[in-house]
Parts: C-alpha cells; structure tokens; sequence
C-alpha cells in the first residue's frame, strides 16, 4: 500500500500505480523464492525426480510375495496346490505392531511403506473418485483460501467502516492494518509445522486429523463471531477497530497453523 501511495503521488492513475506496485513488490519476492527452491529444493523423497522409483518401496508391487523366510520341511510334503493357498494366506495375515515409546520416535514417511502401482485408467478414476483424493484440496480452499479472501477483502472494509470517521484513517491505514494477517505466517507457519511434528509423535495421524480439526473449528467459530458483531453495529455507532482486528487475528491464526 505504502508503494501505490507512492507510486500515486508521482502521478500515476489508480490502475496502473496498483499493478505497478504488485510487480515491484510480490514478483522479485516469488522469483526469489522460486529460484531458492530450484537451487535447494529436492523435486522428491529420493532425490532428483528422476529417481523417483529408484527407491526400496517403489520398487515392490502388491502383487510381490514380501516373505523370505526359508521353506519348512513340511513344505515340501505339500502339492503345489496346498503350497499356492498358504502363500494366499500369509498374504492375507494382519500383523499386530505395538507402539514403543521413546523419547524421540522417528518419524517415518508412507514413502517408507508405500507399494507403487502402474497408473492405468482404471486405478486414476478410483484416486480421483476417491473422496480422500479431494480431502487436501477441500482443506487447503477452507484455510489458506480463508486468509487470500482476508487479505483482499479487510482493507475495503476497514476503510470502509473507518475512513473519515477515525482520526487520520484512510486507504493506506487500512492497508497496514490488513497486512498483519500476512505477517502472521512469519511465525505460525513454522510454529504450525513444529506443533504438527509434536502431535504426529504423541499421536500420531489420529492426532493430527484431530488438531486439523480444532484448528478450523476455531478459525470458523471466531469469523463467525466476527461477523456477527459486525452486523450487530449500527451507525452511528462504530465496531470497536481492536476488536475486529483481534477477532480475525485468531482466525486468521488458526487458519495459517
């Protein structure tokens, strides 16, 4: 904002001031970054992606018969019909794993445990009408599309609401007050990583199916709330700027954890 005022005070219109300050500021940052990530960034668990399937887990199938063990006599007494069924059942056998608890448990990717399968026609309808395939998807629109449509929309209504009725309140003013929502990502975007890795040790993905959960729930209840006490203003009262801001602030939080 502080670039646009600047950019309108040499002259420019409105229209390009504004597209002029998204190219200064947000490009070089996102080229930035993006180039961090080529130079530093692995395209996958194994490395290049290339070596994508050069992995243990990538190379099994489901139809790999995992046992090793060396056959018994009795196995040889057996007719190959006698031998094939108990191949199908050890297959079919579960096994039972017991947590042991340390103080720091690895944590182990489903890379690890992954068995790769031949994408065909058949196998890419079951992922995509899987409603687990669209369940990140959802997730993502319900969080970080919540704080896009917060930093885009807040401003407007700030100034909206404030402009020439707060002392020395105007277009640049809401500007800054919205761009808090957008630094909050310093620090809850790692703090939410920190958290997620804590949980997934104690409780593993049950855990962080949980505390995914409470997070929108919170981030829902409070913009509910917020909305609620904006409409319960009339003028010529005015929503108290603190409240407002503190009340989308733990949304906006919760939204980012």
């Amino acid at each position: 904002v502080a670039v646009y005022e600047g950019l309108r005070h040499l002259g420019l219109t409105q229209h390009v001031a504004w597209r002029v300050s998204f190219v200064t500021v947000p490009a070089p940052v996102l080229i930035f970054v993006a180039v961090l990530t080529l130079i530093f960034g692995q395209d996958h668990p194994a490395g290049r992606w290339a070596d994508r399937h050069n992995i243990p887990a990538a190379g099994l199938s489901p139809d790999d018969d995992l046992d090793n063990s060396p056959p018994s006599e009795s196995d040889d007494d057996m007719s190959d019909l006698e031998k094939e069924k108990k191949r199908e059942q050890k297959k079919k056998e579960r096994v039972s794993v017991h947590v042991v608890e340390s103080e720091q448990p690895p944590i182990e990717s489903v890379v690890d445990v992954a068995v790769n399968e031949a994408l065909t026609w058949k196998t890419a309808l079951a992922i995509v009408s899987n409603p687990l395939t669209w369940l990140p998807a959802l997730a993502y629109v319900t969080t970080f599309g919540f704080e896009l449509a917060l930093d885009t929309k807040m401003a407007d209504i700030l100034y909206m609401m404030y402009n020439g009725k707060l002392n020395g309140f105007n277009q640049q003013t809401a500007g800054y007050y919205t761009s808090i929502f957008g630094f909050l990502n310093i620090v809850t975007r790692p703090f939410g990583g920190y958290v997620g890795d804590v949980v997934y040790r104690r409780w593993g993905t049950q855990g962080k199916k949980w505390w995914t959960l409470a997070c929108g729930l919170i981030m829902g209840v409070s913009t509910i709330a917020g909305g609620f006490y904006l409409a319960g203003h009339k003028a010529p009262t005015l929503p108290e700027l603190s409240v407002v801001m503190g009340v989308f602030s733990v949304a906006a939080i919760f939204s980012e954890l």
